[in-house]
């Protein structure tokens, strides 16, 4: 199904790349990341308003491939992007130079410069550029007058050697200039335009036939679950999978919301032995990984069968997941459609859609956790005696930062669980919010920190430490 007025994010680097898809967004435009050597069938097919190469200022080995010059839209390119788009089109490059402190900016008058004041700006690195022949030189840095964005008028081709940055309303307005003034994209992104068209997607995927969700618990397929209703009703069949992974009384919630709130059937299996006989002896994060998702393969494939008339598999995956797990079709057979609604969103957008589509505070609040569960949150082997430490011991953390009015300036909030010399070892981890990706430690206030460690030792006998991780960028 093609969009209208969409922008393709090429991603040269993963940070810029959803800086500049969360602006665009937050302004109304729609937007996608797709990698940066996409090909030209892709292309064709999104036939996009215009294209963004965002990259770092230092980002390494950067090309423009052939389909991309090939491209007869509008196109912009940023950071180190820049640069490697010059050359592209004949221009010329120095070496690297890595920059500190601000540097005095100055902007030429360009339709994509609209707005934007010049002045001082933080750069990190420059890469010496003399643009190709028949561009204009449309901003210089220092005394000198180093070109750091060239226009190509003719080709409506942009280069801009700045980087995004999460607050600077400059940024913004040089992607809205982009796409609302050179690409002449209309702002229509929002929620109730996207539930639309998601559920276009999947009525097109399913035609006349059923289709089938498959909810492991989390939040993502909790949303996609809401919206295959929106789109089917009575043709979806709905599967709620207990892998005996999930956090604490997290499935029984989403259940009672689906049972009590929505008139969704949701058939209950229980998979629980099954998966911890596959996880038996293995402790390799990895091979958890893939053993846990080559058995919903297998699960899913089995629940295919009992459905009559399937045309469609509903999943529930974020850019997030699709992009840590390659094989969208994987364990769905042979003439059946995968449809993925979310496959694009954020973490908080899924969020926002599923409160738009009236999902309650207390379930959207949950962490957002992949299939995996908590199998990943401990280190070794899987065991139903460390799932229960763990399940206890989160159980208290999260109780105790809901309690304390700490949740919504946190990305993440959970709870691991390590082998220790007599006995085992709890760590608490808490993240803030980023526009980005980037995260760190938060702050919780000592109290709560104390009260969970009291808390932890008295229930979980076991337990011999808990500690609260400060490294930044900690993942598990």
């Amino acid at each position: 199904m093609t969009v209208r007025d969409l922008l393709l994010i090429l991603d040269y680097d993963r940070l810029a790349s959803r800086m500049a898809v969360r602006k665009l967004r937050a302004e109304r435009v729609c937007c996608r990341i797709v990698p940066w050597d996409v090909d030209g069938e892709t292309l064709a097919r999104e036939d996009p308003a215009g294209l963004v190469l965002c990259a770092a200022a230092d980002t390494p080995d950067i090309t423009v491939t052939a389909q991309v010059l090939a491209y007869r839209g509008p196109v912009l390119a940023i950071g180190a992007a820049a640069a490697a788009l010059s050359a592209a089109l004949g221009g010329q490059n120095g070496a690297y130079t890595p920059l500190s402190g601000l540097s005095d900016i100055s902007y030429l008058e360009c339709p994509l410069l609209n707005g934007l004041p010049s002045g001082q700006r933080l750069l990190r690195g420059l890469i010496p550029s003399r643009p190709p022949e028949g561009a204009q030189v449309i901003a210089t840095v220092g005394a000198e007058r180093a070109a750091v964005g060239f226009s190509l008028g003719s080709e409506r081709r942009f280069g801009m050697q700045i980087e995004l940055e999460a607050h600077d309303p400059d940024s913004t307005r040089l992607l809205t200039n982009f796409a609302l003034t050179v690409c002449a994209c209309t702002p229509w992104w929002d929620d109730e335009a996207f539930v639309r068209q998601a559920v276009d997607s999947i009525r097109q995927a399913a035609g006349e036939g059923n289709a089938v969700c498959l909810m492991t618990g989390g939040l993502y397929s909790n949303v996609a679950a809401l919206l295959a209703a929106r789109a089917l009703g009575d043709r979806l069949t709905c599967v709620a999978v207990d892998t005996g992974l999930l956090q604490d009384d997290e499935e029984e919630d989403f259940l009672a919301f689906f049972y009590e709130r929505t008139g969704i059937h949701v058939i209950r299996e229980d998979h629980r032995e099954r998966l911890l006989q596959a996880l038996k002896g293995i402790r390799d994060p990895m091979e958890k990984r893939r053993t846990i998702e080559s058995m919903l393969t297998v699960i899913r494939r089995d629940i295919q069968r009992s459905v009559p008339l399937l045309n469609a598999v509903v999943r529930g995956r974020s850019y997030i997941e699709r992009a840590a797990q390659a094989d969208e079709n994987a364990g769905v057979r042979a003439g059946v459609l995968c449809v993925e609604p979310l496959r694009d969103l954020f973490t908080a957008e899924v969020r926002q859609i599923g409160r738009y589509l009236g999902m309650p505070e207390d379930i959207l609040s949950c962490q957002a956790v992949p299939a995996t569960g908590l199998a990943l949150n401990i280190a070794g082997e899987i065991t139903p005696q460390r799932l229960d430490l763990l399940r206890t011991a989160d159980r208290i953390f999260r109780r105790l930062v809901k309690e304390g009015g700490q949740t919504r300036k946190l990305s993440a909030f959970f709870s691991t669980l390590e082998p220790a010399p007599g006995g085992y070892s709890v760590t608490l981890h808490a993240l803030t919010a980023s526009d980005i990706g980037q995260s760190r430690a938060a702050r919780i206030p000592y109290d709560i920190l104390e009260s969970a460690v009291e808390q932890i030792h008295e229930a979980c006998p076991g337990v011999i430490r808990v500690t609260y991780d400060l490294t930044p960028n900690s993942t598990v």
